[in-house]
């Protein structure tokens, strides 16, 4: 009886090691996978930021120059609700884009640092 349960306990134990190895190896898997996936959303998340911030510089110059031609319109008093819609529309269009490279950087400190929290 004895011999019995010396050879399930044995059993079980190099069954047991075994799956530990397999598992270890599926753990690896998922970290290589994660690594992975944050690297092509970091590169992506780059790309975009350089992209949105090209785009908010033209579009901040332009709102400048508008912005200083309807001041000087209005001065004169002859600033028409077209160059006002204009402007407002340019303004929301700024804040749009500074917020998306915002949340794009915050994105990518987010990466960053988890990247840095990763065994």
């Amino acid at each position: 009886m004895r011999q019995l349960f010396f050879i399930f306990i044995c059993t079980l134990v190099l069954g047991s090691c075994g799956g530990n190895s397999k598992q270890r190896e599926e753990i690896d898997a998922r970290w290589k996978a994660l690594r992975l996936h944050q690297e092509t959303e970091l590169k992506r998340a780059q790309e975009e930021l350089a992209q949105t911030d090209s785009l908010l510089q033209l579009v901040q110059h332009n709102y400048d120059s508008l912005q200083a031609k309807v001041e000087k319109d209005k001065a004169a008093l002859r600033a028409t609700p077209e160059e006002l819609t204009m402007l407002t529309k340019t303004r929301i269009k700024r804040d749009s884009l500074r917020t998306q490279c915002e949340t794009l950087g915050a994105k990518i400190r987010y990466i960053h640092k988890k990247q840095e929290d990763q065994p």
